[in-house]
């Protein structure tokens, strides 16, 4: 059961307002839920067919479909998948409660991060928009439908007004085993209900995921409202310092960063950070890591759905720095997962695409590429 089991599918569920996609997992393909079958099946939300009947799969020891894309894929490479995260945790009830619910109350947001894209920030949809998609071998970064329709509805008459986020509403209420809710991005703190969201299930422990890509006023009016809510802790997402946190974060200055982050900790709000394993992060992860490694808790989230961000794509020089410097700090469990990662080898077509992706990131954002080592640079035939 070990080799394709996961236990967070018997158990999370994550909902993207905008698309009324749910995934049964943050790793999984995507269900589009029928709406007139969600209102007649209330309280099922988390028990669809499709996911009974992959949960099924993985008790008798078969690969699901949903999980081929997040996980196993990953992993017959040799790499940490987000399944390796989990803890050794066996359910074997397919109709096992809903206990973490993940959701995206929009794809709003100010910030253009090198591995993100258009269904979790507008940003990056402006930037498609004007210069359109990138050019790159078996890779789409695109404008669909769903963030076409979204661009053009104002955000007041979003996700609170619409029949699916009340049904959600509905769902959330009806499931008395739900413990924890995190709240995604885009950028949640731009959300116009986000207060009226987190008032109505105080009952519950809920995790904002930010980039803080938001106004320091903006972010005091928020830290004001949630000030003495002892429920709400935030997990931000960040892994490099200085210059690369500013090319991979393009949007927010390193400065501004620590300055919201500080604004944050004198509410004695607990803080996590969510740090994405990548090739490009990986030239600044360590000094992330020690900067506030004894302060915070450190996630380890690896690049899945862009195979030439993964951290193996790295010229020797750069792996064998990167090796070093993690075995100087033997005991971390988050730099271990990402040794295992990075030692795997690279081919030929995801060095081109990344050096592809790199020149055009950089051109369209006006931003140097300096920030990284002159021996990846002439790897990538971009110095």
């Amino acid at each position: 059961m070990s080799d394709v089991y996961c236990s967070t599918k018997f158990k999370e569920l994550q909902v993207y307002i905008q698309s009324r996609l749910v995934y049964n997992c943050c790793k999984a393909w995507p269900e589009r839920i029928d709406l007139d079958w969600l209102e007649k099946n209330p309280g099922k939300l988390f028990h669809t067919p499709t996911m009974i009947a992959d949960r099924e799969l993985m008790l008798a020891g078969k690969r699901s479909k949903s999980c081929e894309h997040g996980c196993y894929r990953y992993e017959d490479s040799g790499l940490v998948s987000a399944r390796n995260n989990n803890e050794d945790q066996k359910i074997t009830d397919v109709y096992n409660p809903l206990e973490t619910l993940q959701i995206s109350l929009s794809s709003d947001c100010n910030l253009t991060c090198a591995y993100c894209y258009t269904e979790n920030s507008t940003a990056w949809y402006k930037d498609i928009k004007k210069n359109g998609e990138y050019k790159i071998n078996g890779y789409k970064n695109e404008n669909n439908n769903w963030t076409k329709l979204w661009s053009n509805i104002k955000q007041k008459n979003r996700s609170n007004d619409t029949k699916f986020f009340k049904l959600i509403c509905n769902e959330i209420s009806l499931n008395p085993h739900l413990k924890n809710i995190k709240i995604l991005g885009g950028e949640p703190l731009l959300h116009q209900y986000l207060p009226k969201f987190l008032e109505i299930f105080s009952d519950k422990k809920i995790t904002i995921t930010s980039g803080l890509g938001v106004g320091d006023r903006h972010l005091e009016k928020i830290l004001n409202i949630i000030k003495n809510k002892k429920n709400i802790i935030f997990d931000i997402s960040a892994e490099g310092t200085k210059d690369i946190f500013e090319f991979v974060r393009h949007g927010i200055q390193w400065k501004d960063f620590l300055r919201r982050l500080e604004a944050i900790k004198s509410r004695s709000i607990e803080i996590n950070f969510l740090s994405v394993a990548s090739n490009i992060t990986s030239f600044g992860i360590v000094s992330f890591y020690d900067m506030f490694k004894d302060q915070h808790k450190i996630k380890y989230n690896p690049v899945t759905d862009r195979a030439f961000l993964q951290p193996n794509i790295l010229d020797d020089h750069s792996k064998k720095n990167l090796l070093d410097l993690i075995d100087d700090r033997c005991d971390s469990i988050f730099l271990n997962k990402l040794k295992t990662s990075v030692k795997n080898e690279y081919n030929e077509i995801d060095k081109k695409n990344l050096s592809l992706f790199l020149r055009e990131f950089s051109i369209r954002r006006n931003l140097k590429l300096d920030v990284f080592p002159v021996h990846f640079l002439k790897w990538l035939d971009l110095n």
